[in-house]
């Protein structure tokens, strides 16, 4: 079995995946850049919060580009604002309750996968297949390069 050709095969089926799934939770009428920044408001969210910042620092993006985008979820009552307590400056970003229902059906076809990977392999195997995977994502991310305004060049 060839690395390359597994690792395309598996981005192939996420990204198609992820699209049968858009479809079937209604979200159709999202457009797949929405549903990826959705998908990252939700992920730093469980990580310890979002703001517009932490999300345009992620994305390699403006604060304002950031800000519209979320503004336009915000207006269509997919994101939530809320004000820090402890810092009235802080805006921090949630998904609504209902994007987050989608999320975890969105994510059941990848814990199914999981479980089965847990049942078939040893903790040991997952352990050097979590190593292998880390460094792979870990030197993926370094292919990017990014210009001054934030753009991926």
């Amino acid at each position: 079995m060839d690395l390359r050709d597994s690792l395309n095969r598996y981005y192939y089926d996420m990204t198609v995946g992820d699209l049968i799934q858009l479809n079937r939770t209604g979200g159709g009428e999202l457009s797949y850049n929405s549903m990826m920044y959705l998908d990252v408001i939700s992920y730093q969210q469980m990580q310890g919060g979002c703001t517009a910042s932490t999300l345009a620092a992620t994305l390699h993006i403006t604060k304002p580009a950031a800000t519209m985008k979320v503004n336009e979820l915000v207006k269509t009552g997919l994101v939530v604002k809320t004000r820090s307590e402890k810092d009235r400056r802080v805006i921090y970003l949630t998904v609504s309750p209902v994007v987050a229902e989608a999320l975890r059906a969105y994510d059941r076809p990848f814990e199914r996968a999981a479980q089965a990977v847990e049942k078939q392999f040893t903790k040991e195997e997952i352990e050097v297949f979590c190593h292998i995977l880390d460094a792979f994502s870990a030197e993926f991310m370094k292919g990017f390069s990014y210009g001054t305004a934030g753009k991926i060049i």
